[in-house]
């Protein structure tokens, strides 16, 4: 193989075979298209969970051509049903040399003409020449440094070994079906537990004074420092299973519902549960201590959004947590996710009044140290007939 176009096709193969990428359309074997791609040298699929992604290559040409090679490959896309889901499709041109001037920069910016659900484009544009990649869109997509790698290489790579390639394929179909198991296997069963607990802690209080009443909240278990101080520290747990209004418990039982039943499944019940708690404890540490360098010593303080920060929290390191059966692109996700509700929810404690941020910042602080200590599942065995055996 001389034509350092078809080799850059096989070292971009062969790179993006860890990622789970196996041929649909392979240079060299026209006929191998059953499912109607044709225009394009070579189209690579990585099926994985949370993000699929598909990469199409094709020799530059005229922005008109590549164009309608795009438009047609969506159409055929979409009619086999790749677009019922989020799917990131990346298409590279490559430049060999001798190509005008400024038709780089065209390129980079072609997108499909019609918008599709689900459908990330990503253009990118390789010239072999210099080495260089042209990105048109800043979307990161797996599989990108393997790309760089082959466009800044040159020669040969090994041929594309497609027995191998099956085997890789079947490596990521096994993973990506422990992963659904995994999700649809594990019920959120504690995190609609502690939510039927609050509620009914809270209409105990309802028929004992009301939640408005401070000395109801006292009474069963509110954080008061002095009280505290005077060894009442089982106030530290019950703090976080008392609520002051139905806003505030629609607000906080709403927020664990969104992000306990997706962390109980990542994580587990047994661990989760133990984040929750543990979350909760040093939230109510926290506010303790605001408590006393506020000179803050007898307001009660109440309410489950600690513990929930500390989910969150637990939620913001898996990019940093290793799991086998848990796709990165999925971690980084929901870590990326949980930013913005932060943010936002530091940003109203700091201007309402009667929030408690120091609870909020201690149980995400105690949140994301406790994943470290109860982690992310990262491995799962299975039984021949199918029975969760091990969980790490």
């Amino acid at each position: 193989m001389t034509d350092p176009y078809l080799q850059f096709l096989t070292r971009a193969a062969v790179g993006l075979a860890p990622v789970g990428a196996v041929p649909l359309i392979a240079p060299g074997q026209p006929a191998a298209d059953p499912l109607g791609l044709a225009g394009w040298d070579q189209i690579l699929l990585a099926d994985n969970p949370g993000q699929p992604t598909v990469y199409a290559f094709a020799r530059a040409t005229q922005p008109v051509v590549l164009q309608e090679r795009l438009d047609a490959l969506c159409r055929r896309l979409a009619a086999l049903g790749f677009f019922q889901r989020p799917i990131t499709l990346v298409a590279v041109a490559v430049l060999d040399g001798g190509d005008p001037p400024g038709l780089a920069r065209r390129l980079g910016g072609i997108v499909p003409s019609a918008f599709y659900t689900g459908l990330r484009p990503v253009a990118w544009v390789v010239d072999l020449a210099s080495g260089t990649t042209r990105k048109g869109g800043g979307r990161s997509f797996p599989g990108a440094e393997a790309l760089e790698a082959a466009a800044h290489q040159s020669g040969a790579a090994s041929e594309f070994d497609f027995g191998e390639a099956g085997r890789i394929r079947g490596r990521q179909v096994a993973r990506a079906q422990a992963f659904y198991q995994l999700m649809q296997g594990r019920q959120p069963v504690v995190t609609y537990g502690l939510v039927a607990v609050n509620v009914l802690v809270y209409l105990v209080l309802v028929l004992n004074g009301g939640p408005e009443n401070g000395d109801t909240l006292i009474r069963f278990g509110a954080l008061v420092p002095n009280l505290v101080l005077g060894g009442q520290w089982w106030r530290l747990v019950t703090v976080m299973f008392l609520h002051a209004s139905v806003a505030h418990i629609l607000f906080n039982m709403i927020s664990l519902v969104v992000v306990g039943t997706i962390a109980e499944r990542l994580y587990g019940s047994p661990r989760f549960l133990a984040i929750y708690l543990g979350s909760g404890l040093i939230g109510g540490l926290a506010s303790l201590v605001h408590g006393l360098l506020s000179n803050d010593l007898n307001t009660p303080a109440v309410g489950a959004s600690g513990a929930i920060f500390g989910i969150v929290g637990a939620l913001l390191t898996l990019r940093f947590q290793a799991s086998e059966i848990i796709p990165v692109y999925v971690r980084s996700r929901i870590a990326s996710s949980m930013v913005p509700i932060v943010v936002l929810n530091l940003l109203l404690g700091a201007v309402t009044q009667h929030v408690d941020n120091s609870a909020h910042l201690g149980g995400l602080i105690g949140g994301a140290a406790l994943s470290f200590v109860f982690p992310l599942t990262r491995s799962l065995d299975m039984t021949p007939s199918g029975t969760e055996v091990r969980r790490e």
